[in-house]
Protein backbone atom coordinates (compact mmCIF):
# COMPACT_ATOMS: atom_id res chain seq x y z
CA UNK A 1 0.00 0.00 0.00
CA UNK A 2 2.65 2.39 0.59
CA UNK A 3 3.81 2.05 -3.02
CA UNK A 4 0.34 2.94 -4.19
CA UNK A 5 0.21 5.33 -2.46
CA UNK A 6 4.11 7.00 -3.68
CA UNK A 7 2.74 5.97 -7.22
CA UNK A 8 -0.44 8.15 -6.63
CA UNK A 9 1.55 11.06 -5.03
CA UNK A 10 3.27 12.72 -8.14
CA UNK A 11 -0.48 12.82 -9.37
CA UNK A 12 -1.65 15.24 -6.77
CA UNK A 13 -5.07 13.39 -5.89
CA UNK A 14 -6.96 15.24 -2.79
CA UNK A 15 -7.69 12.78 0.32
CA UNK A 16 -5.70 9.71 -1.10
CA UNK A 17 -7.13 6.65 0.87
CA UNK A 18 -5.65 3.30 0.31
CA UNK A 19 -6.85 0.54 2.06
CA UNK A 20 -7.35 -3.25 2.36
CA UNK A 21 -10.91 -4.43 0.18
CA UNK A 22 -11.35 -7.90 1.81
CA UNK A 23 -8.22 -9.20 1.75
CA UNK A 24 -4.43 -8.38 2.08
CA UNK A 25 -4.16 -8.74 -1.74
CA UNK A 26 -7.56 -6.57 -2.70
CA UNK A 27 -6.45 -2.82 -2.44
CA UNK A 28 -9.53 0.16 -2.82
CA UNK A 29 -8.37 3.21 -3.45
CA UNK A 30 -10.30 6.41 -3.22
CA UNK A 31 -9.32 9.57 -4.08
CA UNK A 32 -10.79 13.11 -5.23
CA UNK A 33 -9.81 14.39 -8.27
CA UNK A 34 -10.10 18.33 -7.74
CA UNK A 35 -7.88 19.12 -10.09
CA UNK A 36 -9.85 17.65 -13.20
CA UNK A 37 -7.08 15.75 -14.74
CA UNK A 38 -7.89 14.57 -18.11
CA UNK A 39 -7.70 10.79 -18.83
CA UNK A 40 -7.03 10.31 -15.15
CA UNK A 41 -8.05 6.67 -15.54
CA UNK A 42 -5.39 5.87 -17.93
CA UNK A 43 -2.66 7.44 -15.78
CA UNK A 44 -3.87 5.54 -12.33
CA UNK A 45 -3.26 2.66 -14.51
CA UNK A 46 -0.37 3.06 -15.55
CA UNK A 47 1.10 4.53 -11.98
CA UNK A 48 0.31 1.47 -10.43
CA UNK A 49 1.06 -1.57 -12.93
CA UNK A 50 4.97 0.75 -13.12
CA UNK A 51 4.66 0.45 -9.03
CA UNK A 52 3.29 -3.09 -9.16
CA UNK A 53 4.35 -5.19 -11.95
CA UNK A 54 1.08 -7.27 -12.64
CA UNK A 55 -1.47 -5.91 -10.55
CA UNK A 56 -5.05 -6.15 -11.89
CA UNK A 57 -7.46 -3.41 -11.84
CA UNK A 58 -10.22 -5.12 -11.92
CA UNK A 59 -13.22 -2.33 -10.98
CA UNK A 60 -12.91 1.64 -11.59
CA UNK A 61 -15.79 4.16 -10.61
CA UNK A 62 -16.56 7.45 -11.01
CA UNK A 63 -18.96 9.48 -8.68
CA UNK A 64 -19.47 13.19 -9.67
CA UNK A 65 -21.60 15.80 -8.39
CA UNK A 66 -24.36 15.05 -10.41
CA UNK A 67 -24.61 11.29 -9.67
CA UNK A 68 -23.94 12.42 -5.66
CA UNK A 69 -27.35 14.69 -5.80
CA UNK A 70 -29.16 12.35 -7.64
CA UNK A 71 -28.36 9.38 -5.07
CA UNK A 72 -29.13 11.55 -2.67
CA UNK A 73 -32.38 12.84 -3.77
CA UNK A 74 -33.43 9.42 -4.74
CA UNK A 75 -32.79 8.28 -1.47
CA UNK A 76 -34.92 10.75 0.27
CA UNK A 77 -37.60 10.36 -2.04
CA UNK A 78 -37.87 6.69 -1.39
CA UNK A 79 -37.45 7.15 1.98
CA UNK A 80 -40.31 9.74 2.23
CA UNK A 81 -42.55 7.40 0.20
CA UNK A 82 -41.28 4.75 2.86
CA UNK A 83 -43.02 7.08 5.86
CA UNK A 84 -46.35 7.73 3.88
CA UNK A 85 -46.84 4.25 3.18
CA UNK A 86 -46.18 3.21 6.48
CA UNK A 87 -48.87 6.18 7.68
CA UNK A 88 -51.43 4.53 5.29
CA UNK A 89 -50.97 1.20 6.58
CA UNK A 90 -51.09 2.40 10.42
CA UNK A 91 -53.68 4.59 9.74
CA UNK A 92 -55.82 1.56 8.79
CA UNK A 93 -54.81 -0.91 10.98
CA UNK A 94 -54.80 1.52 13.99
CA UNK A 95 -56.57 4.93 14.83
CA UNK A 96 -55.32 7.85 13.41
CA UNK A 97 -53.23 9.03 16.20
CA UNK A 98 -51.22 5.59 16.13
CA UNK A 99 -50.39 6.49 13.22
CA UNK A 100 -49.33 10.45 13.73
CA UNK A 101 -46.64 9.17 16.51
CA UNK A 102 -45.15 6.29 14.99
CA UNK A 103 -44.64 8.34 11.92
CA UNK A 104 -42.98 11.26 13.81
CA UNK A 105 -40.89 9.15 15.50
CA UNK A 106 -39.45 7.82 12.16
CA UNK A 107 -39.03 10.84 11.07
CA UNK A 108 -36.49 11.29 14.14
CA UNK A 109 -35.13 7.61 13.72
CA UNK A 110 -34.12 8.50 10.09
CA UNK A 111 -33.53 11.83 11.01
CA UNK A 112 -30.82 10.99 13.76
CA UNK A 113 -29.29 8.24 11.36
CA UNK A 114 -28.75 10.52 8.74
CA UNK A 115 -27.04 12.61 11.48
CA UNK A 116 -25.09 9.43 12.74
CA UNK A 117 -23.64 9.28 9.14
CA UNK A 118 -22.63 13.02 8.85
CA UNK A 119 -21.00 12.82 12.32
CA UNK A 120 -18.88 9.68 11.47
CA UNK A 121 -18.11 10.94 7.62
CA UNK A 122 -19.30 7.20 6.54
CA UNK A 123 -19.86 7.17 2.74
CA UNK A 124 -23.53 7.73 2.26
CA UNK A 125 -24.02 5.11 -0.71
CA UNK A 126 -27.33 2.27 -1.82
CA UNK A 127 -26.37 0.49 1.06
CA UNK A 128 -26.71 3.41 3.34
CA UNK A 129 -30.32 3.94 1.54
CA UNK A 130 -30.61 -0.08 2.18
CA UNK A 131 -29.96 0.67 5.85
CA UNK A 132 -32.25 3.68 6.10
CA UNK A 133 -35.41 1.64 4.77
CA UNK A 134 -34.73 -1.41 6.82
CA UNK A 135 -34.52 0.38 10.06
CA UNK A 136 -38.14 1.91 8.86
CA UNK A 137 -39.37 -1.88 8.65
CA UNK A 138 -37.92 -2.68 11.93
CA UNK A 139 -38.60 0.23 13.91
CA UNK A 140 -42.47 0.02 12.60
CA UNK A 141 -42.50 -3.61 13.61
CA UNK A 142 -41.44 -2.44 16.57
CA UNK A 143 -43.95 0.04 17.66
CA UNK A 144 -46.68 -1.39 16.40
CA UNK A 145 -45.86 -4.19 18.68
CA UNK A 146 -46.38 -1.96 21.54
CA UNK A 147 -49.06 -0.35 19.80
CA UNK A 148 -51.56 -3.33 19.54
CA UNK A 149 -50.82 -4.06 23.18
CA UNK A 150 -52.02 -0.94 24.02
CA UNK A 151 -54.75 -1.36 21.96
CA UNK A 152 -55.56 -4.93 23.57
CA UNK A 153 -55.27 -3.08 27.01
CA UNK A 154 -58.18 -0.26 25.87
CA UNK A 155 -60.86 -2.98 25.31
CA UNK A 156 -59.25 -4.91 28.81
CA UNK A 157 -59.03 -1.92 31.15
CA UNK A 158 -61.80 0.34 30.47
CA UNK A 159 -61.14 2.41 33.51
CA UNK A 160 -57.39 2.57 33.90
CA UNK A 161 -56.18 5.77 32.69
CA UNK A 162 -54.48 6.11 29.43
CA UNK A 163 -50.72 6.87 31.22
CA UNK A 164 -50.72 4.22 33.34
CA UNK A 165 -52.36 1.52 30.75
CA UNK A 166 -49.58 2.57 28.19
CA UNK A 167 -47.04 2.25 31.31
CA UNK A 168 -48.24 -1.41 31.78
CA UNK A 169 -48.46 -2.29 27.81
CA UNK A 170 -44.69 -0.97 27.76
CA UNK A 171 -43.66 -3.41 30.76
CA UNK A 172 -45.70 -6.35 28.89
CA UNK A 173 -43.73 -5.85 25.73
CA UNK A 174 -40.35 -4.89 26.98
CA UNK A 175 -38.63 -8.47 27.41
CA UNK A 176 -39.57 -9.12 24.30
CA UNK A 177 -38.09 -5.80 22.55
CA UNK A 178 -35.29 -6.08 24.08
CA UNK A 179 -34.60 -9.84 23.36
CA UNK A 180 -35.17 -9.19 19.56
CA UNK A 181 -33.34 -5.79 19.39
CA UNK A 182 -30.25 -7.99 20.92
CA UNK A 183 -30.95 -11.24 18.37
CA UNK A 184 -30.79 -8.33 15.57
CA UNK A 185 -27.68 -6.62 16.80
CA UNK A 186 -25.44 -9.68 17.45
CA UNK A 187 -26.38 -11.06 14.03
CA UNK A 188 -25.38 -7.44 12.36
CA UNK A 189 -22.11 -7.25 14.45
CA UNK A 190 -19.64 -9.24 12.30
CA UNK A 191 -20.82 -6.88 9.14
CA UNK A 192 -19.37 -4.30 11.39
CA UNK A 193 -16.50 -5.52 12.13
CA UNK A 194 -15.57 -8.06 9.60
CA UNK A 195 -17.19 -7.04 7.04
CA UNK A 196 -15.05 -5.31 5.18
CA UNK A 197 -15.21 -1.38 3.98
CA UNK A 198 -17.94 -2.16 1.72
CA UNK A 199 -20.54 -3.64 4.73
CA UNK A 200 -19.01 -1.84 7.35
CA UNK A 201 -21.04 1.30 7.03
CA UNK A 202 -24.14 -0.43 6.71
CA UNK A 203 -23.36 -2.39 9.88
CA UNK A 204 -22.83 0.42 12.15
CA UNK A 205 -25.93 2.15 10.56
CA UNK A 206 -28.29 -1.05 11.32
CA UNK A 207 -26.85 -1.07 14.80
CA UNK A 208 -27.08 2.89 15.50
CA UNK A 209 -30.71 2.51 14.05
CA UNK A 210 -31.73 -0.34 16.31
CA UNK A 211 -30.59 1.23 19.47
CA UNK A 212 -32.29 4.59 18.38
CA UNK A 213 -35.26 2.70 17.08
CA UNK A 214 -36.13 0.61 20.65
CA UNK A 215 -35.62 3.27 22.47
CA UNK A 216 -37.93 5.96 20.49
CA UNK A 217 -40.47 3.23 21.06
CA UNK A 218 -40.56 3.66 24.65
CA UNK A 219 -39.45 7.59 25.10
CA UNK A 220 -40.97 9.36 22.25
CA UNK A 221 -43.57 7.22 20.83
CA UNK A 222 -45.87 6.78 23.54
CA UNK A 223 -45.47 10.12 24.94
CA UNK A 224 -46.76 11.08 21.36
CA UNK A 225 -49.53 8.68 21.97
CA UNK A 226 -50.78 9.97 25.10
CA UNK A 227 -50.52 13.73 24.17
CA UNK A 228 -52.88 13.17 21.15
CA UNK A 229 -55.24 10.34 22.66
CA UNK A 230 -55.95 11.31 25.90
CA UNK A 231 -59.13 12.62 25.64
CA UNK A 232 -60.10 10.38 22.56
CA UNK A 233 -58.17 6.77 23.58
CA UNK A 234 -59.89 6.97 26.93
CA UNK A 235 -62.55 10.32 27.05
CA UNK A 236 -63.25 10.67 31.10
CA UNK A 237 -66.12 9.50 31.99
CA UNK A 238 -69.22 11.30 32.16
CA UNK A 239 -71.15 11.82 35.64
CA UNK A 240 -74.77 12.12 36.26
CA UNK A 241 -75.78 15.79 37.30
CA UNK A 242 -76.53 15.21 40.98
CA UNK A 243 -80.41 16.14 41.30
CA UNK A 244 -81.10 20.22 42.76
CA UNK A 245 -83.07 20.69 45.54
CA UNK A 246 -85.93 23.12 44.73
CA UNK A 247 -87.80 24.69 48.01
CA UNK A 248 -91.67 25.26 47.72
CA UNK A 249 -92.41 28.47 48.30
CA UNK A 250 -95.91 28.95 49.31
Amino acid sequence: MDKIREAFAPLGFCDLRVQEFGSPQDVLVRFENKANLQDAQQMIAWRVAEALPGVQIRRTEIVGTRVSSELFRNGLLTTGLALVAVLVYIWFRLEWQFGVAVVATLILDVTKTVGFFAVTQIEFDLNSVAALLTLIGYSVTDKVVVYDRIRENLGKYRTMPLRQLIDLSINQTLGRTVATSLTVILSILPLALIGGEVMRGFGLAIIFGIVIGTSSSIFIASPILLFLGEKRLRPSQTHAPQPTARAAAR
